[in-house]
């Protein structure tokens, strides 16, 4: 078993490996950009990149930074143990298999790959409630479990159109009345055969089919695992023959790990770092932000208040902006001359003084003065003593 699974790796080794290969996203304009790159073949391209049909849409492209997106609601591995474990009856061989070929032939991918995610999501549609409503983790729905929530144009809006480019066998195991249908099994599995195209798959299960099985499920820890043991399911296919209920071949599994998982985590610790990093700085740009508007308000603040307080002062006017800069003693210079100093003031003009207010008495009428000359002494006088 070993040394077979060791031939598969030395295929897989070739120039499809996924070196220097990082997933990045797309926008939800993906559906037009490929609606428009329909090339001179007639079939269009359903989408320009790669969608996850469990996450949100991504797309490939040569090794840049790689980049996470927010966590989505995706299935847990404890989920995918059961699937992957689930009995399934023989009939479903039979069922299916006409809509994997025909999703094979239509995109050129591996029809066993088609199959192996087909029994990863969902135990080849044998699992309670995939053909209502949404999953357990409230994301995903149908046989291939795309995602419907991760809008606003979902994975499954990308790829819902994709039977159109394919023959709709006349009976399957769920046909619904009316198409597209991410309940129909054709529909589902054709999206998934678009979508696995997009994401790098070819009809051989290389590199690029690991790297496409990837984005199905999610860029995270869970989905380098996720696509190993996808891959090895269908290279165990391919090498034993189809199988329903056969265990994976844990040793092939782990080998395509340390060949392409190991990797990819790497970059995913890589871009989880440089997040981090970005936001750190980002943090610290808005500290730094923030202290200065702090120390700015300060100084306004305190200016205020001296300019307050020095209006409060006694015989300050209040009034001047420039009271709160101190006053210098000026220098002492030559005394000045009087003639500088004093100025000639012109004269005032002269004001009458006051009369006095008119009186209502009679003036007393003057008196005669006495005559001129030594008049004699009066009578009495001389009894007196006057002497001339």
């Amino acid at each position: 078993m070993r040394v077979a699974a060791a031939g598969a790796l030395a295929r897989l080794a070739g120039p499809a490996t996924i070196a220097g290969l990082v997933l990045t996203g797309v926008d939800g304009g993906a559906k037009a950009q490929g609606e428009a790159a329909q090339g001179q073949t007639g079939r269009p391209v359903v989408a320009a990149g790669l969608a996850s049909a469990t996450a949100a849409p991504t797309g490939l492209a040569p090794a840049r930074r790689a980049t996470r997106r927010p966590a989505q609601r995706r299935a847990a591995p404890a989920y995918y143990r059961r699937t992957t474990s689930r009995r399934v009856p023989a009939t479903a061989e039979r069922g299916f298999m006409p809509l994997y070929k025909e999703a094979a032939e239509t995109f050129g991918v591996s029809w066993r790959l088609i199959a192996s995610v087909h029994r990863q999501e969902t135990a080849f549609s044998t699992v309670p409630g995939i053909y209502r409503g949404l999953n357990a983790f409230g994301c995903c729905a149908g046989p291939m479990q795309f995602n419907v929530t991760n809008g606003p144009v979902s994975t499954w809006e990308l790829y819902r159109q994709s039977f159109r480019q394919g023959d709709r066998p006349r009976s399957y195991p769920n046909r619904t009345p009316s198409h597209p249908s991410v309940y129909d099994d054709f529909d589902a599995i054709m999206a998934a055969g678009a979508l696995l195209r997009d994401g790098g798959a070819t009809g051989g299960l290389d590199g690029g089919s690991w790297l496409a099985a990837y984005g199905y499920y999610g860029r995270d820890d869970f989905g380098t695992r996720y696509a190993s043991q996808v891959l090895g399911r269908a290279m165990s296919w391919e090498r034993d023959g189809f199988c329903l209920n056969c265990p994976d071949d844990a040793g092939l599994v782990a080998e395509l790990d340390d060949l392409y998982g190991v990797d990819a985590r790497r970059q995913l610790r890589e871009a989880d770092e440089g997040e981090r990093e970005r936001k750190r700085k980002a943090r610290e740009k808005r500290k730094e932000r923030k202290e200065r508007r702090e120390r700015k308000e300060r100084r306004e603040r305190e200016a205020r208040e001296e300019r307050a307080a020095a209006a409060a002062r006694p015989g300050s006017s209040g009034s001047s902006g420039d009271d709160t800069k101190r006053a210098t003693p000026s220098k002492p210079g030559r005394p000045k001359r009087p003639s500088e100093t004093t100025q000639a003031q012109p004269p005032s003009p002269a004001v009458p003084p006051a009369s006095p207010p008119a009186s209502t008495t009679p003036s007393p009428e003057p008196t005669a003065p006495p005559p001129s000359g030594d008049p004699a002494c009066p009578p009495l006088s001389t009894l007196l003593g006057c002497r001339r």
